[in-house]
């Protein structure tokens, strides 16, 4: 129950008056009236027992004058009786005198506790002043102001910041209060500029995060979801910013069961592991997956998670875009080879024109010639065709060298352009499980680095092997090489040193290597020397002929 300051005094100072005016009377009444009644008391009674002896003797005297007038013989003299009858009557008159007096200082101590109350009561009206008075200046020195400062308090606290303690006198000496109220102005001004930073700085961190293109998420241990980017809200469908991460993902009214499927925030938090991959459906478009990338957020004692959502369907087209921009670098050498073949029909042809005695039988031979530069040309654009088409989940056994033949064909120009030669070695009947198209792509790739890193005159070996358990092809060059420091780091999206003789590029390509060869569940590793050369491993599991 809520009692103001006001009530509170006012409450106080009465209660403690009368309860201090009823102990000083109760007081003063033991103190004091209690005991002159019994003084008196006991002095009445002393005098009526001297009164009554008195009386007493006297009758004891009539008797022995009674006795005296019966018997003659007893006789008393008559100085007894005057004596003792004056003496009597002279004692009883002072003892009356005495209580007269006595009376009369009771009533004239009476009088002084009566003048006493009157005094006492005087003051009580001058403390019940001063009182009132101290009641009005502790008002509007300290209750007033206090108000004011509770009553802004509480607007501040509904969030309206622009309130200010504005004192309702005008101060001419300064007290605490004064001082108090400047200060709680200052810190509301300072308070109302903390939020505005924190403001902006909320505004400028959530458009960076609203520019990123993957779905961003924070979620605590309740599933309450502290911030996210536009990219997610579109993801699941919705711009409701209360709802928990399972009503939102998935539309349901209790957190995902973990028995069916791996939990970011189960795994995270309650099991405590560093960092999970899962892959997700959400229920606002079921026909894509989503790879939720999901670490832990310590900020002081809390507990948080920050999940990364990125759309697969989005990274296939992003791959396929790769490989169209990896084309561009073989289009010169495709210009070049469809160049010479037909160059070598136009030759051929201006032979068989020009010639007027040319026989059957070479005329046959030349038209061969001609068809057999067609057919070649025709292959041409055929390996660049497959490797331009959208990638697909279908696999297929792959004869590796065969491929390796055609992506050299494709690159030769490029190469020979660098002053670079390309040979291949080694097994020619090594045959893989995978998708063809995302296997030539590994290659372009791989090749691609190598011609860029190589130098003049430099060359290009790839050579492949095998054992029982395990297929390799190794691309070798004789280039610039790679510093030990970045060589870590090559695999990761986006990298690239952008150094002077280095592979440089958009520092996507290896990184797409590294997903293709993730996804055939092969590996991928690399050796390099700065100004000796670089050489990628590629490891593929064996084929299981059962």
């Amino acid at each position: 129950m809520f009692v103001s300051l006001n009530k509170k005094f006012i409450y106080t100072v009465i209660s403690f008056f009368i309860i201090t005016a009823l102990i000083f009377l109760y007081s003063f009444y033991l103190t004091y009236g209690l005991r002159f009644q019994d003084e008196l008391k006991s002095t009445i009674s002393r005098n009526r027992q001297y009164i009554n002896l008195l009386y007493e003797n006297n009758l004891m005297k009539k008797e022995f004058v009674k006795l005296s007038r019966t018997y003659p013989e007893l006789k008393l003299s008559q100085e007894f009786f005057t004596q003792e009858s004056s003496a009597v009557e002279n004692t009883i008159s002072r003892e009356k005198r005495r209580i007269m007096q006595l009376q009369k200082s009771y009533d004239d101590r009476y009088a002084s506790i009566y003048e006493g109350i009157k005094i006492i009561a005087a003051s009580s009206i001058l403390i019940i002043l001063s009182l009132l008075l101290l009641w009005f200046l502790l008002k509007r020195w300290v209750i007033t102001p206090l108000k004011i400062l509770a009553d802004v308090s509480k607007k501040v606290a509904e969030g309206n910041l622009s309130q200010r303690a504005i004192p309702y006198k005008q101060r001419y000496f300064l007290d605490e209060t004064d001082f108090l109220t400047d200060t709680f102005n200052n810190m509301l001004d300072k308070l109302e500029q903390s939020i505005s930073e924190i403001q902006t700085t909320e505004n400028f961190l959530q458009k960076i995060i609203d520019g990123i293109p993957d779905g961003l998420r924070v979620i605590d241990q309740d599933h309450n979801i502290i911030i996210a980017n536009k990219a997610y809200y579109k993801q699941v469908g919705t711009q409701d910013k209360n709802l928990k991460c399972y009503e939102a993902t998935q539309h349901r009214n209790s957190p995902c069961n973990t028995k069916i499927g791996a939990c970011p925030l189960n795994e995270i938090c309650y099991k405590k592991k560093k960092q999970i991959h899962v892959i997700q459906q959400f229920v606002h478009d079921p026909n894509k997956h989503l790879y939720i990338h999901a670490a832990p957020l310590k900020i002081g004692k809390k507990l948080l998670l920050i999940e990364i959502i990125r759309d697969l369907s989005d990274d296939i087209k992003f791959s396929h875009q790769q490989k169209l921009s990896s084309l561009g670098f073989m289009a010169t050498s495709v210009a070049h080879e469809m160049k010479n073949h037909l160059g070598a029909v136009r030759i051929i042809l201006e032979r068989i024109l020009e010639s007027k005695d040319i026989s059957q039988s070479e005329q046959n031979k030349l038209l061969q010639l001609i068809l057999q530069q067609v057919i070649e040309s025709s292959a041409v654009p055929e390996r660049l065709l497959k490797l331009s088409r959208l990638s697909t989940n279908d696999t297929q056994e792959i004869n590796c060298y065969d491929n390796i033949k055609d992506i050299i064909s494709l690159m030769d120009y490029e190469a020979k352009t660098h002053g670079i030669s390309i040979k291949i070695e080694g097994d020619k009947d090594i045959t893989i499980i995978g998708n063809e198209n995302d296997f030539k792509m590994v290659l372009i790739n791989l090749i691609l680095n190598a011609i860029k890193a190589g130098k003049n005159d430099g060359e290009i070996v790839i050579s492949l092997n095998k054992n029982k358990k395990y297929n390799f092809i190794k691309i070798k060059d004789d280039g610039c090489g790679i510093a030990e420091d970045i060589l870590p780091h090559i695999f990761d999206p986006f990298y690239s040193d952008g150094k002077e003789g280095s592979i440089g590029g958009t520092g996507l390509g290896l990184a797409i290597v590294k997903s293709i060869m993730d996804k055939m569940k092969s590996k991928i590793t690399v050796e390099s020397e700065i100004g000796v050369g670089t050489c990628f491993s590629l490891q593929f599991p064996a084929i299981n002929k059962k």
